[in-house]
């Protein structure tokens, strides 16, 4: 049988290329037999002839290391170089810097003062001072019995019981003294309604 119909060969390999030989079968096993030989003799004619292979993506790594590195000159340069238009910017930005602290702390003083002054103010009286209403007393209306006894916090009972048991004086004095807004009251008996006892 010829060395190109038997399948596979045994052929010893050094260990630094068991790796790319196994990778090689499986491409081969994947059908992209031709691919592989084509590139290998290339490959083994450019290490013959001496020469540093081509690849495309050799290519474009050595573009980008030169490009990294062109900019990396062009950055440090600039960074040490002191370009008028560089020093003219900065001066300007300084000069913004320094404005805004100022108004900062003008804007602090203001608020300081405000605050000094509304502390040092005199306390407002919260009470109603209307003088429409003012030296004017409120006419309180008479009421019926029920709503004396809810005024007092008593019951009806309790306010017959005490207008019946004492003189309208006394009756008076006692509601003034159960009454929240300490007034007296006095039963009208034509109309039947209790009145303030002023």
């Amino acid at each position: 049988m010829p060395d190109s119909d038997k399948p596979s060969e045994m052929v010893r390999v050094p260990t630094k290329l068991i790796p790319a030989v196994r990778e090689l079968s499986r491409l081969h096993r994947q059908g992209k037999t031709d691919e592989v030989l084509a590139l290998l003799n290339e490959l083994i004619t450019t290490l013959d002839n001496g020469t540093r292979p081509n690849y495309g993506t050799n290519q474009t790594i050595l573009e980008m290391e030169e490009r990294l590195n062109n900019l990396e000159s062009q950055f440090n340069d600039g960074g040490n170089s002191s370009s008028p238009a560089s020093s003219q910017r900065l001066d300007n930005l300084e000069q913004k810097i320094d404005s805004i602290n100022t108004r900062l702390s003008n804007f602090a003083e203001a608020i300081m003062q405000l605050q000094s002054n509304i502390n040092n103010q005199p306390k407002r009286n919260k009470s109603y001072n209307n003088s429409y209403y003012q030296g004017q007393a409120v006419k309180i209306q008479p009421i019926n019995e029920e709503s004396l006894a809810s005024r007092l916090g008593v019951s009806v009972e309790t306010i017959r019981r005490e207008r019946d048991n004492q003189p309208a004086p006394l009756f008076a004095a006692w509601c003034k003294r159960k009454d929240t807004s300490g007034i007296g009251w006095e039963f009208n008996e034509k109309t039947g309604l209790y009145h303030p006892n002023n």
